[in-house]
């Protein structure tokens, strides 16, 4: 729809604030180190929410007199022992763990490595965060019979920030329990009605996720990969189509980029709803997995990023480029194969998304991105970033393109790299000098806005010249971006196609044709990584959403558990920008000047009258119905979204959510946002039936030329 550093898609903020804490702390620290590798034997106790556990792990710390780590607050640290004795330490509190202190020896000093064995207990039980949330499941830690997630940003080991460490970790769970972690299986028996299980990676990691439950394991080997599908006994029918699928995704990827880094990759069902990936393994929640389009979509993202991210780590000091590269050969990739309209439409929903989310307040470099926080930083983070790969690919060549990628993965595979890294191999491997491309694009903010001026037809000879300027308009200090922008011409004989490049604020290209041109159009696939126009962007829910200086409108009329259920959505919505309101409450002057999300129908709220007059084609609205397209519907469980234009400011837009069942409004708003590129939305009960995003009509990078 998702770790510390190693849960790649989708990071929670939380997340972020944990580690940016831990690491201020340890910054502190007078030496520099590092752990090697963690052989950690754990047992689980579900009834108590409570583990028990021994670290034996191996840091490089010559002659430090003191060693610190770090571990969750609500541990207690029973022993610690180096070399068959007990060893001093003691705990603190710091951030929002504790630091464990251990005093080392003189005579322990002088090895080159340093051996402890770090034996704590404690409980872990954080409630899965609350799906009305930006990000669902932003739990840290939770042990418990419904199932165990144990991320290494709840601290459920010793350990330093920064480590790259190898892993072996042996979990014991009452029988009946499947315990799965990063790396291959080493071993697993049952007894006394217990069961351990031995998982080893001999690679190292930027963290450990463990995962339990009650699954059903199946277990293939494709190509020597071994391929586990942990599901739920009741979501046994899925298994085959998700195996099948990894398989294809393996086999792609592995011929784009070079060999899988595992042992194995695992396909893991969540008892909460989740889209991780981890290390050789991807965690889905329940609801998740059985969404048809997560196997066509997700399932391929998550794979992916054992290429980039948990193999090839991110060197964060200079931003986030695994997110955007990731979606760009997955997301887009797949959009690819498909068709090229539907490349076109992913293009063009990222350029629009960055328009309606992203402000001269909220913008930063790509070199500054550390994860998603909000659409505005996915807009950057994902959506900028997979279309700096996609110019970056536009301008080399695919053969180039993914020649660079797999010296990049095959340089830096368990190692942290930069765009610096990525910057580095591309001009190796294409003598070429990118300097000036990743200053533009990585380094400052925004994005360029073109527009189309003066045109000019003549007759030449045998054939017609036609001059057009291109003009940059900057918001703020920077020098035009260098861009190379297609052109495309309808002719009276056929079509014109040319790719041209511009440096300056008005650049004019002169276009020599055989036969008269009609008719002349400037990157209207979106080519181009760019601020669009406003005629460019149909009336979206992002439109409304993204606009900051917007007002969420609660209805005065109808039965009072509705207006309750829409005010408390309303304030949902705010969280994030915009003011609530109730109808009576919006002056005429607000009606004109800002953007509305209207809550309530005809017979709730006062201003949904304003969608009377603008309603596209094959819509109506009325007291007790509405009609999508060929379907009317009647029914207090169907549910609509419909937006349009502001009929008193272009510039601004209105959204209206109609729900006649109030038991309903809370679990379908929630969802809303996630359907922020299209128009309308049609629910039966909670469920999406139909949705749709209405067309363009006309564009200003598009003109006809007279004949």
């Amino acid at each position: 729809m998702i770790t510390t550093r190693s849960i790649r898609h989708v990071l929670p903020f939380v997340c972020i604030l944990f580690i940016a804490t831990v690491s201020n702390i340890f910054a502190e620290e007078v030496h520099e180190s590092t752990i090697l590798s963690h052989h950690i034997e754990i047992e689980l106790l579900l009834k108590e929410h409570k583990l028990k556990a021994i670290d034996h792990l191996l840091a490089p710390y010559g002659h430090a007199e003191k060693v610190s780590f770090f571990i969750n607050r609500s541990f207690h640290v029973l022993s610690v022992g180096a070399s068959n004795r007990k060893l001093d330490f003691k705990t603190a509190s710091a951030g929002n763990g504790q630091r464990l202190e251990i005093t080392i020896p003189p005579d322990l000093r002088q090895s080159k490595g340093l051996s402890l064995d770090i034996a704590y207990e404690g409980t872990l039980f954080e409630e899965p965060g609350s799906p009305e949330k930006e990000d669902l499941g932003e739990t840290t830690g939770t042990i418990g019979e419904e199932g165990v997630y144990l991320s290494p940003a709840c601290a459920w080991y010793p350990d330093i920030p920064g480590s790259l460490a190898v892993f072996k970790v042996t979990i014991t769970t009452p029988a009946g329990y499947e315990a799965v972690t990063q790396g291959a299986l080493v071993n697993k028996k049952s007894e006394h009605n217990k069961t351990c299980t031995t998982w080893e990676e001999k690679n190292v990691s930027e963290g450990c996720h463990l995962v339990a439950g009650r699954y059903k394991v199946t277990t293939i080997n494709h190509d020597g990969i071994d391929i586990f599908a942990y599901f739920f006994p009741e979501e046994q029918g899925l298994v085959e189509t998700y195996i099948n699928a990894t398989k294809r995704y393996l086999d792609m990827y592995q011929k784009l980029l070079g060999s899988y880094p595992y042992r194995k990759f695992a396909i893991v069902e969540n008892f909460f709803q989740t889209g991780y990936g981890m290390p050789s393994f991807t965690l889905l929640g329940s609801t998740v997995v059985k969404l048809p389009f997560i196997v066509d979509t997700s399932l391929g993202h998550e794979i992916l990023h054992n290429w980039w991210g948990n193999s090839v780590f991110v060197d964060e000091s200079q931003g986030n480029w695994c997110e955007g590269l990731t979606a760009y050969m997955a997301d887009y990739y797949y959009k690819e194969l498909k068709d090229a309209a539907s490349a076109d439409d992913y293009r063009k929903n990222i350029c629009r998304k960055y328009t309606n989310y992203v402000t001269g307040q909220n913008d930063f470099p790509l070199k500054r991105f550390l994860g998603r926080k909000d659409q505005a930083t996915q807009a950057i983070g994902y959506g900028k970033t997979a279309m700096v790969f996609h110019t970056l690919r536009q301008m080399v060549g695919d053969e180039l393109f993914y020649q660079s990628l797999r010296k990049f993965y095959k340089d830096k595979i368990w190692q942290r790299a930069s765009w610096q890294d990525i910057q580095r191999v591309f001009e190796d491997t294409g003598t070429i000098d990118l300097s000036w491309f990743f200053e533009q694009w990585i380094n400052r903010t925004g994005a360029p806005f073109i527009e189309l001026g003066k045109t000019e037809v003549i007759q030449s000879g045998n054939g017609w010249l036609t001059r057009i300027e291109v003009i940059q308009t900057l918001s703020g200090k920077g020098e035009p971006y260098r861009l190379s922008v297609p052109i495309h011409m309808e002719l009276d004989g056929g079509k014109f196609y040319t790719v041209t490049e511009i440096k300056e604020s008005l650049s004019a290209v002169v276009l020599q044709t055989t036969s008269q041109p009609l008719h002349i159009s400037i990157d209207p696939h979106c080519t181009v990584f760019r601020r669009l126009h406003r005629e460019e962007i149909p009336s979206t829910i992002d439109f409304v959403l993204g606009d900051t200086d917007k007002i969420i409108v609660y209805p005065t009329g109808g039965e009072g558990a509705s207006q309750a259920a829409y005010k408390k959505f309303a304030e949902l919505l705010a969280e994030k920008s915009g003011v609530v309101k109730a109808d009576a409450e919006v002056t005429e002057a607000e009606m004109t000047q800002k953007s509305l999300f209207i809550l309530g129908g005809l017979a709730e709220n006062k201003l949904a009258k304003l969608f009377i007059n603008n309603l596209p084609e094959n819509f109506t609205l009325e007291e007790g119905a509405f009609t999508a397209g060929d379907a009317t519907y009647r029914d207090k469980s169907n549910a609509l979204v419909i937006t349009a234009r502001n009929p008193r400011n272009r510039d601004k837009g209105i959204a209206l959510f109609l729900c006649p069942n109030s038991d309903m409004i809370r679990n379908i708003g929630f969802k809303i946002p996630h359907y922020g590129k299209y128009s309308y939305l049609v629910f039966a009960g909670e469920k999406n039936i139909d949705k749709g995003t209405f067309p363009v009509t006309d564009s200003p990078l598009q003109r006809h030329l007279k004949k």
